[in-house]
């Protein structure tokens, strides 16, 4: 019966030009699962997540999740898989007579992933052989006890990326006429390797093939992809060719169990996904000498099992510090493996890292940190911290080597000890593209921490949602980080883990602030009232409504600024639109002394130039800052997320109450032994516009009612800003749904048109989950981006001056003179990032990857592009000679 398995390769590599090595597919095989036999031994957190809500002992669990493992290539076992090294094959098959007049277009397209799943179907749950000449669907046709093993035959057959079903295999694969030899053989040769891996796996547990298999966990598609790579790796430590075939199962029995013992100890161990957690030492030692305060204190209450717990408490309050140590405790606990921490954007993300990587090893012993978004690769402080693993004699310490290969792929970086990354990354686990079950199981085994929870769009919440159900169904844990959340949109979350345990009756809980807690079954609170001394520091925000025609800075306003910084005030102006704050910006100039900085910080500057600002800002503002001179920055939305900055006085344009709260968080941030006079206590200037109907604004949100509800809370206020009452106290009647009774007819009309939008994004969102069943687009940036943020989808502009040598990029770089690898790398650092809707305004033509060429030349001011754009690493790009409304 073994001979029958062993004349097929699995992996073949040429390592001379006419000479090549090859693994036969039953090693290949095995290697796969004593990968996975090895990490299940290791992780008790693994085991717990397969075998939740599973009837069977954990012992048969793991007998059928390795059985299945050893199956996952089943569709390599025939001669199309095998005709894709032809020479080989005839090595390997010399005594095989060969009976299939088919071309080879035929072995080229041959996909062993779906074609292994119609393989099964045939050879295990039809009762007639299927021809050419009938593709009808795979219906099930009567009892069979094989049946219960479709499912998990669906998810290792998509290993590769994608997952087909059953009913849809047919018809992408047939079963060529005139080759019924071929093809009976080959149907032998899988009957044989079932019956081998049933030897090695079911029956040392109590099973046979007859024995019905348990309920499938979502985590095994994931599981088997990540075991497939590392079973697959060749590295002179864990791999060796092997082309011989064994002489009994004994044989086989013995290299399973070297592979086991030796090899796939080493794979994990040097990918960093071997567990070596420390125990729970206390919140307090995550404080750097500071003792635990407000929700901090409670963290202590929070039942250590899987659940949604989401954390509601100011801004600057240590909602970081609190979520991470729970998520400690659930480490140590072994119900999880590892840490992902998601945040609204790129800038977050950065910032994030440098405070995970001082924390992490606080929760592992020589933890590798991954940074996954789009520009990862080019973030200083990610690759600083895996040159760290440099010795002096050029080599790489073992926790060096696993981050670098984590971080090759966004795919990989799931499977990190501690993954910091945009939310879109998490998103993509449950959207139509490629290996989304990876970042699946990369989530499912971690505590998933969502950082400004409030900052999504309703498209994206109906993606949250979905992730929320998926890590529920994971026995995976979520916590989620916001100052407040409004009452409808706390329900909609905490209904997606647990419908049947939350009514709007049971969140009527007010107390702030608070941490809900639920599992399945059961929701809890936790709030300070038995410790009100741990409650937050009463603060009061003065307040100065600005009415401006716009909201646009006037001459007064800009005086009032420059003169703030003249005292060594740090000032900032957040404007809600960057062609705003950079006019507001030039018109500061006019105002330059020496005395004073001025900086602009917005999303339409380069990488390069972005990350440079964004350094200075944290050295200028940040805890620590220089505070010696006065400055004033102007930014927009990107300063409001998760920015540790700190300003003497915060001006803002009217925006929807809860960003306004996280602007005035930057407001006197830090206590401080002294600020400049006149600015000792907290102000902010809010400017309104002095027409009420200002669509200007809504083009940026589209809210309408929320932001006309914010300036009516604004107007009837009557003395200082009070938090944290004011969370709930404004929070909570802005975002009723109910409209006002009162309403003017141009909000009656923007709200309906706002409601007709939302009710498409959450239909969009419905229909992109279906379509994640059927299909898959490719794993890069450009489609992530599409799948992930609905309505804010950007291009890129690519300026260049045209020199005799090519393509002058805006570092000095020449295009044409850099090597393949090197190109697409100084594109992207030197690409910005522009509204779609300018495609349709300047007439843009994209070139295949999706980018605008834009030819221009220096001037002093940078780098002029026709007459309607510029670009300079001060003011970013801007439109020149285009009408600002205002």
């Amino acid at each position: 019966m073994l001979t029958k398995s062993f004349i097929y390769w699995g992996k073949s590599s040429f390592y001379s030009e006419k000479e090549l090595d090859y693994h036969l597919l039953p090693y290949h095989c095995l290697d796969v699962a004593a990968v996975a036999d090895v990490w299940w031994e290791s992780s008790a957190s693994l085991r717990k997540a397969f075998c939740l809500n599973n009837k069977s002992r954990e012992q048969e669990i793991k007998a059928w999740v390795l059985f299945f493992l050893a199956l996952h290539d089943y569709g390599k076992f025939d001669f199309r898989f095998q005709n894709k090294v032809p020479d080989l094959w005839r090595k390997l098959a010399s005594g095989y007579k060969d009976d299939y007049p088919v071309q080879i277009k035929t072995f080229r397209e041959y996909n062993h992933g779906s074609a292994g799943l119609a393989l099964f179907y045939r050879d295990y749950c039809d009762d007639k052989v299927v021809t050419v000449t009938d593709r009808s669907q795979f219906a099930v046709k009567k009892a069979n006890p094989y049946q219960s093993w479709l499912p998990w035959m669906e998810t290792v057959t998509g290993h590769h990326g994608f997952i087909t079903k059953t009913s849809r295999a047919s018809g992408e694969h047939h079963f060529p006429l005139g080759c019924s030899t071929s093809l009976e053989k080959d149907k032998h040769a899988r009957q044989a390797w079932v019956s081998c891996a049933e030897t090695l796996f079911l029956k040392p547990a109590g099973l046979t093939c007859l024995s019905p298999a348990p309920e499938l966990s979502p985590l095994l598609a994931g599981f088997c992809s990540v075991c497939d790579w590392l079973g697959s790796m060749q590295t002179e430590m864990s791999f060796s060719w092997k082309s011989e075939p064994v002489n009994s199962f004994e044989d086989l029995h013995g290299y399973y169990q070297q592979k086991r013992q030796h090899d796939a100890v080493i794979n994990l161990r040097l990918n960093g996904l071997l567990s070596n957690k420390t125990p729970y030492e206390g919140i307090a030692s995550l404080l750097e000498g500071y003792s635990p305060r407000q929700v901090q204190t409670i963290i202590e209450d929070i039942p250590i099992e899987p659940g949604l717990t989401l954390i509601e408490a100011p801004t600057g309050a240590g909602k970081t510090e609190t979520a991470l140590a729970y998520a400690w405790k659930m480490l140590a606990n072994d119900y999880a493996d590892s840490i992902i921490f998601a945040l609204p954007t790129q800038a977050t993300a950065n910032a994030m890292l440098s405070r995970m990587d001082k924390l992490a090893s606080k929760f592992f012993d020589n933890p590798n940190v991954v940074l996954a978004h789009g520009n990862a690769r080019f973030n200083h402080d990610f690759e600083a911290i895996k040159k760290r693993g440099k010795n002096a004699q050029g080599t790489e310490e073992a926790w060096a080597q696993c981050c670098d290969w984590l971080s090759q792929s966004r795919k990989r970086a799931f499977l990190g000890q501690i993954g910091v990354c945009t939310i879109d990354q998490v998103l993509v686990s449950v959207l139509p593209v490629r290996h989304r079950f990876i970042r699946g199981f990369g989530t499912g085994r971690s505590i998933l921490i969502v950082d400004e929870v409030h900052a999504y769009s309703s498209y994206m919440y109906g993606l949250l949602n979905a992730v929320l159900r998926q890590q529920a169904s994971s026995a995976g844990s979520v916590i989620l980080l916001s100052a407040t959340l409004p009452l409808f949109q706390k329900e909609q979350l905490l209904k997606s883990w647990c419908p049947s345990a939350v009514s709007t009756s049971s969140l009527s809980k007010q107390q702030y602030p608070l941490i809900t807690w639920c599992n399945q079954n059961d929701i809890r609170y936790f709030d300070l009232t038995n410790n009100p001394t741990h409650l937050p520091p009463h603060l009061e925000i003065n307040i100065e409504k600005v009415y401006l025609d716009k909201m646009a800075p006037d001459k007064a306003l800009l005086e009032r600024m420059v003169a703030a910084a003249k005292q060594g005030a740090q000032v900032c102006l957040v404007c809600n639109r960057v062609d705003e704050a950079q006019h507001a910006f030039a018109s500061l100039q006019a105002y330059q002394e020496n005395t004073f900085d001025i900086l602009l910080f917005h999303a339409r500057f380069t990488l390069t130039d972005r990350q440079e600002i964004e350094n200075k800002i944290l050295r200028y503002f940040g805890k620590e800052g220089n505070r010696q001179r006065g400055r004033i920055l102007v930014a927009t939305q990107v300063i409001e997320q998760s920015l540790d900055v700190d300003f003497d006085w915060l001006i803002t344009q009217l925006c929807p109450v809860d960003l306004l709260f996280q602007r005035l968080g930057r407001l006197h941030r830090h206590q401080r032994d002294a600020r400049p006079d006149g600015f000792t206590l907290p102000v902010a200037s809010i400017l309104l516009p002095e027409k009420e109907d200002d669509d200007q604004h809504r083009k940026i949100y589209s809210n309408a009612q929320v932001v006309w509800r914010t300036q009516k809370h604004l107007e009837d206020l009557h003395g200082p800003l009070v938090f944290p009452e004011a969370y709930r106290n404004w929070i909570e009647p802005v975002y009723a749904p109910e409209p006002e009774e009162n309403q003017p007819q141009w909000l009656r009309i923007a709200m309906e048109k706002f409601e007709q939008e939302e009710d498409c994004k959450r239909m969009i969102a419905r229909r992109m989950l279906d379509w994640a069943e059927a299909s898959a687009l490719g794993d890069d940036d450009n489609n992530i981006r599409a799948v992930t943020r609905d309505g804010e989808m950007s291009i890129s502009l690519v300026p260049y001056i045209p020199v005799p040598a090519g393509k002058q990029l805006l570092d000095g770089r020449i295009f044409e003179r850099m090597g393949e690898y090197e190109q697409p790398e100084a594109v992207a650092l030197n690409r910005v990032n522009v509204p779609a809707s300018w495609k349709r305004t300047f007439n843009f033509e994209l070139n295949d990857n999706g980018e605008v060429w834009l030819a221009g030349v220096p001037t002093n001011e940078g780098v002029q592009i026709d007459l309607t754009l510029l670009y300079s690493n001060e003011r970013g790009m801007e439109r020149k000679n285009v009408f600002i409304n205002r």
